[in-house]
């Protein structure tokens, strides 16, 4: 993403949700980037990544776009605007927004990332 406010070729509900969780998540010294992918052919999603000087990539929640907030069940009360949650029978973090109803994104946890991992991987192998 380009510049502190850029939302270049989001859908608008990504647009709406980027500068909430681009502040939210933020890392000092590192740039905030928002990855788009395709998974199993038709499933899109959006991935909040802090990026280091030297680009390395750490994906830190993926958006709860309109697919994705079908599948979670938000569980319990917390604090500053993160609900516990489940994803089928995993165990998820949920940012929420400011009324801690409507899921922002899903913070990567290590079974999150491993699938990714895993995806990515087989989307390399292919080509």
């Amino acid at each position: 993403m380009c510049g502190p406010h850029s939302a270049l070729g989001l859908e608008e509900a990504e647009r709406e949700m980027w500068p909430v969780l681009r502040e939210r998540l933020r890392q000092p010294g590192r740039m905030m980037a928002l990855m788009r992918g395709v998974l199993g052919g038709d499933a899109e999603v959006a991935c909040v990544t802090a990026v280091t000087p030297a680009g390395v990539v750490q994906p830190l929640a993926l958006l709860a776009t309109p697919a994705i907030a079908d599948e979670i069940s938000l569980v319990g009360r917390s604090e500053a605007g993160i609900r516990p949650g489940k994803i089928a029978d995993y165990d998820v973090e949920v940012l929420v927004d400011d009324s801690g109803e409507r899921p922002l994104a899903v913070a990567v946890s290590p079974w999150i990332f491993h699938n990714l991992t895993l995806y990515t991987r087989k989307l390399w192998s292919r080509h």
